[in-house]
Parts: C-alpha cells; structure tokens; sequence
C-alpha cells in the first residue's frame, strides 16, 4: 500500500546522517497539507497549500526589489501562486529515493505495455551505479548519455546521479561532428549508448580519452516484424568502424553482474549535475552547467504553477529527454511529484493519440508541431467517435507547449477537439529551462505567460543591458532566478558574454530574445536578437514576417531569415512551404507559374501589416523548412542553401549605409 502523503516529504528533516536534507518547517521547503488529497505545500512563511482554494490563501511576500518594474506580482497573487519558494538542499538522485519510500507500489514508468513501479525503478537504478562504480565512476566525473527516451535512459540518468557524477546529456540526434567536441570538451569515462548508433559514437570517440562503453538495445520491446527490421540496421552498422582500445560491454551484462548496491555519495545542491549541450544561434556547441539546485528548483516552480498533485499525476512524456525541455518536464518534475511516466522513444502521432486514450494522462508537455498533430488525429475520428475521445481526456488538465511560438487558432483547435486546455511557456537550456508559463485558468494567447516563482525578469537595451527599457518597448529579456546556470563548462568568454552581473551583485543570464512586456506583466517574444535582421540600418523581426506568411492558407510552413546584401547590409528572404496538392507544388510551367503568383500575394499581403522595409525581397519555396526535435527552426541550415528565390528586380539609386535608410527605397524593393 501507498504510505500515506504526509510521509512523503520527511525528508526534508534534518537528520544525523548529514545527508543535507532539511525539516519542511519554514526553515525549509514544503510540508504536507493534512487533508489527504496529496497537493504539495511550498513553505515560505506566508503562502498556505496549493490544495487551498487559492482565493483563500493570504497574499505571499515580496520578491527582492531590483530596480525594476514587476507588474506580473499582481497576476501572480490574483491566482495565489506564491512569488517565493524553499527548495530542498538535495541531489536528483535523493528525490528518486523518497519517491520510492513513500510511493513504492506506484507505476513509476508505463513503456511499450510494461510497467515498472517505483520500488522496482530504484532497484534498477541502484544496480547500475553499482556497476558503474565498479567500472571506476567517481563523483564529478562526466558519463556521457547518447540515448532516446526509454526506460534505459531514466535509469542510466539517475546512476549516474547516485554516484555524484555528471551526466553529459548528448542524445542521439547529435551531429557526428559536434559529438567528437563534445566528447573531447568533457572527456567523460564511460560513454552509454544505442547500440544501433555504436559505429558514429565509438568513431567520434577514437581520439579521447573513453575506457568504456554501455550498449543499450531496445530490440526485446519490439514487435517480431519490428524486432527484424531492428536486426537489419544492427547488421548494417557493424561495416562502421568500431576500433577503440576500450571496454565494450552491454548494458544486461553490467547490470548481471553489478551489486545491488551503490556507495553512499552525496554530492552538494550547487555540484553540476547535467551538461546540457546548447548551440543556440551561433551554431557552435556549448555545455550548460546545470546543478542539482537548478533542477530541483525548475522541478519545484513548474510542480507549484500547475497546482501538481503528489502521487497522482500521470505525465505524458514525449519529448526528448536529451533536451532539457523534456528532461525537465518529462522526467525530473514527474518524479518530483512522485507521477506515473507514460514514456514513448519518438513523437508519432497514431501511437501517441492511442497511449492518450488508453493511458489517460493528467500532463501532457508539448510542441506546437504535437498539438496540431493531436488534433489531425481527433478529426479523423467520427462525430460519435469525438464525443468519446473527449470523454477518455477529461482528466487531462495540464498541456504546457514550448520550444516555438505556439499559434492561438492551434491553441483553440487542440481545445475544441479534445477539451484540454493548451498554455505556452518559455524557456531556455541555460535555465533549467523554464522561465515563463501561461496561467492554465486564464492564458493569454500570443503570449510567454509570466515568470515564474523567484524569477526576474528585465528587458533592457539591445546593446546596453544596464539600461532598462520603458513598458511595452521591445528589448532583450534578462532573467535571474534559482533555475539559471552556474556557465558554461569548459567556456569562459561565451560564459562571460552570456551572464551577466549588475552593480549589486545579481547575475541575469542574457537570453539573446527581443521581448515586450505589456502593462500586465506579461511577455511577448518578438525574435531572437541573433535572427534579428538589419536593412538598411532598420531591424527586422523575422517571427513578426512568418506570422504574416502563415495566415495564408496556401502556406502549409514559412520561414525568414536575412542574406547578406551589398546594397541593404541585409535581404529579408522568405522559405514557403506548401501542401503537397496545391498546384504551385509541381515541377512544371504551371505550377512555376501558381508560385510567382502566389509571392507576389504574400508580397501584397505582408504591405498591409508591415514596415515596407519589413516585407520579403525573395520568397524561396521549399519542401520543408529544417527543424529540430523540438520543432525549432534551424535557420543556420537555411542558410546554407542555394539561393533560387522568387525576387522582384532591385531597384537602381543611391547605395544605402546603415546609417542612412530610405524609407522611398525599401518601398519600391518591397
């Protein structure tokens, strides 16, 4: 039986063994509420449970004052969502062990119709740091993990955890390039890997300093005619290269032969726990520090925004937990909150509408790419059908969408069909990563939603982050808080340009993100400041222009960038994605036709809403616009591409300096 939840977080109580946890008694984090419902109580002194009605709670006190405008105080404290929290002095792997403690009988993990409950979780994840402790990890040392999502994965991650050591989170979809920097940046001793990618993870390896590599297989979760096509690429990766003077061995294997139990290592709150690589807009790869403490906080923050329920959660994770996005939200946070991981390897849409009728999950983290696909899913279904799929998701009451703008009509589309509600939220690899959510009662389309508890925000000057901005003036958005990294590993300068210090000692991490901030506190991202395009000495959104282009039906995708320009410093260059019927779509006079046509639309359409500066100089179509796992879209691969735009003729006049626009002359461009 399930201990009952005011057991849960005693924990936190000092104890003898020095093992840093700390008592829930506003010397310390949370408590529990009493009344049995299983909600989590953050402790500040003031704020009362989240399983209170929250027009009952007294307001909650004060976050530090910073010199800065924080309208957002006042919605925080409409909905009673403390401002502040107390956070555990603990390590990930401590919040495994308590979940298990109080929790042991629950599912923690639901993968391909099996189901592991927390007990057994902890039994596995102790195993394996045994075994990794005996092949010489110590606490500190980097493991790199090169995994999709599976149970293997959550595993591996907390091992490596309970060995004090830290995880280099590289996943399998890094580029083989990118993999060799990152393994020689971090020279991590054991590499744990798929075996279906063992030829680029050992070649990426061959000039470091590796002793040992762990081979996942997920060949005995699939079907007999998957199970094949499994044993194929098996067989077509052994032409790759495998030479390497380190041990190889099998994850079974270590496992068989590993003692039951770990050493007893208890790193501090502040120790790196995760690299998590982050090449953001300069295309070079870099490795944000993150800390038990950061973690543990952005866990915290996001269980209290949502109003989690200890023990009672199911959550939905398919999103890449070598991503901090799903790592945080899909695995870190469920855990947390003691919830049940419905855990898929990859997004597909069939399988990922059954596992939400059948499983039934409470907590659904997604992309905008997800949610419109969900929501093709539901359509096929017929009206009866509909009205049932609606009836099987009534307990879903918590959809966050990030990584991308996520659009209101998607938003309301997803509503409709399913009756969840879907909110947007914000974040960023270098902050845990979530800064910013919509409220779930009230969200505010088109917006970030607002920062949450211990977090500020400022939106200063473009080149000047000492000088703030006036309210509703767009800015780069600087954020300090629990959540933000100690650096970049190995990276001082990026380290350097990327945090930076104010005159009374409060680091803000630079997001590189040109924001507006309306009179209510809530944020709206205009674009990244990296993407941001200069014309002729005036700047250009890129997001602002793609909004524009998607409201065109026949605009299946778009996306904008700036080429480089003698004339204009920069050319604004639209990429159109069309439906694969639509006639423009075609490789003959007709449909070359159908697309001169249709940039010419999107040309006169974007005049009526835009800067005449603002408006594509060339539209290129292509049959897809590049993304990553997340749905993010990678402009550097855009750029990369030959130029064969439709583009009207430039102009012949005087040479435009950035110091000199003429407004007459990007008319007539336009």
């Amino acid at each position: 039986m399930r201990r009952p939840f005011d057991a849960m977080l005693r924990w936190w109580q000092p104890s003898s063994s020095g093992n840093g946890h700390r008592n829930a008694n506003g010397n310390g984090h949370a408590k529990a509420n009493g009344n049995g419902n299983g909600h989590a109580v953050p402790v500040n002194g003031e704020a009362e449970a989240l399983t209170k009605p929250r027009a009952e709670q007294p307001a909650p006190r004060a976050t530090p004052e910073v010199g800065i405008d924080q309208p957002w105080i006042a919605q925080l404290d409409r909905e009673r969502i403390p401002r502040t929290l107390r956070y555990p002095k603990t390590s990930l792997a401590r919040i495994l062990d308590q979940a298990a403690d109080r929790y042991g009988d629950l599912p923690a993990l639901v993968y391909n119709n099996k189901r592991w409950t927390y007990a057994e979780l902890l039994a596995r994840v102790n195993r394996m740091a045994g075994g990794l402790s005996r092949m010489g990890v110590r606490k500190g040392e980097r493991v790199l993990l090169a995994l999709p999502n599976c149970p293997e994965y959550v595993i591996s991650f907390f091992a490596v955890q309970k060995l004090g050591a830290v995880i280099v989170n590289a996943g399998p979809l890094v580029g083989a390039d990118d993999l060799t920097s990152i393994i020689g940046l971090t020279n991590p001793r054991v590499v744990i890997g798929l075996d279906l990618q063992a030829g680029k993870i050992v070649n990426a390896a061959k000039h470091s300093f590796v002793e040992h590599f762990v081979w996942v297989t997920l060949q005995s979760y699939q079907s007999l005619i998957k199970w094949l096509g499994y044993q194929i690429k098996l067989w077509q990766g052994r032409e790759q290269s495998t030479a390497s003077t380190a041990q190889h061995t099998t994850l079974a294997k270590l496992m068989e032969n590993a003692p039951a139990k770990p050493p007893t290592i208890e790193p501090r709150a502040e120790d790196a726990a995760v690299l998590q690589p982050s090449s953001g807009t300069t295309g070079s790869v870099k490795l944000a520090q993150l800390s038990h403490r950061n973690l543990i906080a952005n866990a915290m923050q996001v269980a209290v925004w949502m109003g989690a329920r200890y023990g009672q959660e199911r959550v939905l994770t398919v999103l890449p937990m070598f991503h901090v996005y799903g790592l945080t939200t899909g695995l870190i946070n469920p855990v947390f909150c003691a919830s049940t991981i419905i855990l898929t390897t990859r997004f597909e849409a069939e399988a990922t509408f059954g596992l939400l009728v059948r499983e039934k999950p409470t907590v659904f983290p997604m992309v905008p790419l997800i949610c419109d696909a969900i929501s093709e899913q539901v359509e096929r279904q017929d009206k009866d059908e509909v009205a049932q799929v609606r009836k099987d998701l009534r307990e879903l009451r918590a959809c966050i969408s990030g990584a991308a703008p996520l659009p209101r009509e998607a938003a309301e589309r997803f509503e409709k069909l399913t009756g969840a509600r879907v909110v947007e939220g914000y974040g960023l690899s270098e902050s845990s990563p979530v800064t910013h959510a919509n409220l779930i009662t009230r969200p505010r389309y088109g917006s970030i939603g607002l920062p949450m508890p211990d977090t500020m925000v400022r939106i200063s000057d473009l080149e000047d982050p000492s000088r703030d901005v006036p309210t509703g003036q767009p800015g780069e958005m600087l954020v300090a808080g629990p959540q933000i990294m100690a650096g970049y590993y190995g990276n001082p300068d990026e380290t350097k340009r990327c945090l930076w210090t104010d005159a009374k000692g409060v680091v803000w991490l630079r997001t590189g993100d040109v924001v507006r901030m309306d009179e209510d506190g809530f944020f709206q991202v205009i674009d990244r400041k990296k993407d941001m395009i200069i014309r002729s000495g005036l700047k250009v959104y890129p997001a602002k222009v793609e909004k524009i282009l998607l409201t065109n039906t026949r605009v299946k995708d778009a996306a904008v960038i700036g080429r480089a320009d003698p004339v204009y410093t920069e050319e604004v260059v639209a990429f159109i994605v069309l439906s694969k019927d639509d006639v423009g779509s075609g490789d003959d006079e007709e449909a070359t036709a159908a697309r001169a046509t249709l940039a010419q639309e999107l040309r006169g359409e974007c005049l009526k809403h835009l800067a005449p500066y603002e408006v594509p100089s060339k539209f290129e179509f292509t049959d897809n616009v590049p993304r990553s796992a997340l749905g993010k879209v990678l402009k550097k691969e855009l750029r990369k591409l030959p130029d064969h735009s439709t583009a009207e003729p430039k102009p012949a006049g005087e040479k435009l300096t950035d110091k000199q626009p003429s407004p007459k002359t990007e008319a007539r461009t336009a």
